[in-house]
């Protein structure tokens, strides 16, 4: 994994924050800027500002009924599948959710493969998701691919899982618009229910969350539908309605390819960033996004003034009108390694850039509060 450090900023301006040269924006002295992204830190021109960075960019939050719902799973040693939308899925689970089923059998059901077509090679996808799971401590069971577009022996599969399981109950789990309800509409269509139980819904005891779906499997076990995981650090639940079908992908992801020079930077329309800063004179990436994302190349310097003009002129889309100031945004840099390796750097609900990583510095800016994660490449 890179090594990825906040940028200090000034939160009045917006600036970088630089010692080195006084008449630059965003100078600051050197002792000031050693108190670190958790103290109270300003330029000169702006000294009676003070910082307020967003700390909870890279955090998952729980979810607390979800939680207690699974408490149950794990007393009954149920069969645990956990859904997830491959394009948005960036390698971030929820911490207390993984922890709490490592001694589970998981099988991850893996959404919408169809969108990234057959450039995708599945073996090394399975491998990718499978990293991801045990860097949580969680070793998936197996890994089974679903898609709108995908043709699923799905009665075969029901009498996989349902071996798998070992007459234990089932928890379908995954973020909100993973697809759970698709992919379990999908196996209805085959599921014949045997007993003298009815599929219903209800409210779980000792929770406040929404309604739960149960479906028999047999006279003692079920298959119960979960809530949505809270997915707040997804951009997708960041943009207005209107911004948000420009980042969905609806038929397919499209790859954009870029050559980098040094100091320029990817404009992904005016919610995000992709810089190189150090360590190379250039950097050969792919971007991969909806069909609707438009992307512009820029120098360093000019970044700044493009998210005010591009907010007012909407030339390159998508623009969301909660993002119009160089304030509204976050700047990570990610030092990478030098195994020239394939690695991605992730915004979670927006895409990924794909690159190999050789000591460069690479710069994301992205809306705050949106997760960015940067691993091992999901497309090799």
């Amino acid at each position: 994994m890179a090594k990825v450090e906040r940028v200090l900023r000034c939160y009045r301006c917006g600036a970088i924050l630089q010692s080195s040269d006084p008449k630059a924006d965003g100078y600051c002295d050197s002792k000031v800027m050693e108190k670190g992204p958790n103290k109270i830190i300003y330029c000169n021109n702006c000294y009676d500002a003070m910082m307020s960075l967003n700390t909870s960019a890279l955090d998952l939050q729980g979810d607390e009924d979800v939680l207690k719902i699974l408490d149950d799973a794990v007393a009954s040693d149920a069969l645990i599948l956990w859904v997830i939308d491959l394009f948005a899925f960036n390698g971030l689970l929820n911490p207390e959710i993984a922890k709490k089923l490592r001694k589970n059998k998981i099988v991850v059901l893996a959404n919408k493969v169809d969108l990234l077509g057959s450039r995708v090679n599945r073996k090394k996808l399975e491998e990718y998701i499978t990293e991801r799971f045990l860097a949580y401590g969680v070793k998936p069971f197996g890994v089974k691919f679903f898609g709108n577009t995908e043709k699923t022996d799905m009665p075969s599969l029901i009498k996989e899982l349902g071996e798998t399981r070992k007459g234990h109950d089932a928890y379908v789990i995954g973020k909100t618009a993973s697809g759970k309800t698709t992919i379990i509409n999908k196996m209805l269509k085959s599921y014949s229910n045997k007993t003298k139980r009815a599929i219903r819904s209800f409210y779980y005891e000792g929770t406040n969350c929404g309604r739960v779906l149960e479906i028999p499997l047999s006279n003692s076990s079920f298959l119960y539908e979960l809530p949505g995981i809270s997915n707040n650090n997804s951009l997708v639940n960041k943009l207005e309605k209107d911004v948000v079908k420009y980042v969905t992908p609806r038929k397919g992801v499209k790859v954009t390819p870029k050559l980098l020079m040094a100091n320029e930077f990817l404009a992904v329309g005016n919610l995000a960033f992709f810089g190189l800063i150090d360590g190379a004179k250039s950097l050969n990436i792919k971007f991969y996004s909806a069909e609707g994302v438009e992307t512009k190349k820029l120098r360093s310097d000019k970044v700044r003034a493009f998210v005010a003009n591009n907010s007012i002129k909407k030339e390159v889309r998508p623009v969301s009108d909660r993002y119009t100031k160089f304030n509204d945004f976050d700047i990570f840099d990610y030092h990478m390694e030098k195994d020239g390796l394939l690695h991605d750097i992730c915004i979670e609900g927006l895409g990924w850039i794909s690159f190999k990583a050789n000591g460069q510095v690479i710069r994301v800016t992205a809306p705050k509060g949106a997760a960015i994660s940067e691993c091992l490449s999901k497309i090799r």
